[in-house]
């Protein structure tokens, strides 16, 4: 626990650390790939592009016709083979989707900017400073995306009531070999104590370490948001603590989720 407050308590002071950007939703399963996925996809994507520009150009052309009904008969014609084309194109795309196997990957680096962007609100209005340093490559986790995405949620608008304005919250993830800790019996063996990390610090404190005597009711309500959070995180094998610098005031909230070693299939959705 120490070596992850101290880290993150550095990083938190560098004002030059730049987010690793995920390098996309996932990666092509080359086995079984039929084709380029991406190139045919931009193709289909060119040609649907023209047939829209064909039937503007026919629609803005009305006045170029002196026969009126010539005009009309031909923009139906045109209307009913780019509806034909459409609807092989749109087939085109759902055949690609469907043979085009990807492995999911990145799904912490994505959910974590997604709460940042449905928060922004909120953290504009503190004016609190985000950091973030992701390591590359980060494992998935056996957890659902749901879950996480409700854990980091509410950790993060827990940061945010305790984080003082113009202040700052930080986020560091990081993957964690289990196995150079102390043995822990309610670790999965399936996992063999196998740990993606995420660590959040942010200065300020809401009375973490418990509940004080003259603790307010605010207090206790936002307290018992972290208390739901530990409780699904316990309940999926994985851990919760948090750390509390009295003098600074500093808080750390270290999140162990155990990952996923087997590879998660996933096809784009396709259009009906």
């Amino acid at each position: 626990m120490e070596n992850s407050y101290t880290q993150l308590a550095s990083f938190l002071k560098a004002a030059d650390l730049k987010p690793v950007e995920p390098e996309g939703k996932g990666a092509l399963v080359e086995k079984g790939t039929p084709f380029s996925s991406p190139f045919l996809v931009e193709l289909v994507n060119r040609i649907k592009n023209t047939l829209a520009s064909v039937r503007k150009f026919i629609l803005v052309s009305e006045d170029k016709f002196e026969d009126k009904e010539f005009w009309k008969q031909s923009l139906n014609i045109v209307n009913q083979d780019i509806k034909k084309m459409d609807v092989v194109l749109n087939n085109l795309l759902n055949y690609i989707n469907i043979n085009t196997p990807l492995v999911k990957a990145d799904t912490l680096h994505a959910v974590l900017e997604g709460i940042l962007e449905a928060n922004e609100k909120l953290i504009s209005q503190k004016k609190i400073k985000i950091i973030k340093k992701l390591e590359k490559d980060i494992p998935e986790t056996s957890m659902h995306d749901e879950q996480v995405r409700y854990i980091l949620n509410s950790i993060l608008q827990y940061a945010i009531l305790s984080t003082p304005p113009h202040g700052t919250i930080g986020f560091l993830i990081k993957s964690l070999d289990g196995q150079k800790e102390i043995p822990d019996k309610k670790t999965s063996s399936k996992n063999n104590g196998a740990y993606v990390e995420i660590d959040i610090g942010f200065m300020g404190n809401n009375q973490l370490s418990g509940q004080p005597e003259n603790g307010s009711k605010k207090e206790e309500a936002t307290h018992l948001i972290l208390e739901l959070v530990k409780e699904i995180i316990h309940k999926n094998r994985g851990k919760m603590t948090f750390q509390v610098d009295q003098k600074k005031p500093r808080t750390l909230i270290t999140l162990k989720l155990p990952i996923e070693r087997r590879k998660v299939i996933y096809y784009e959705p396709i259009n009906l």
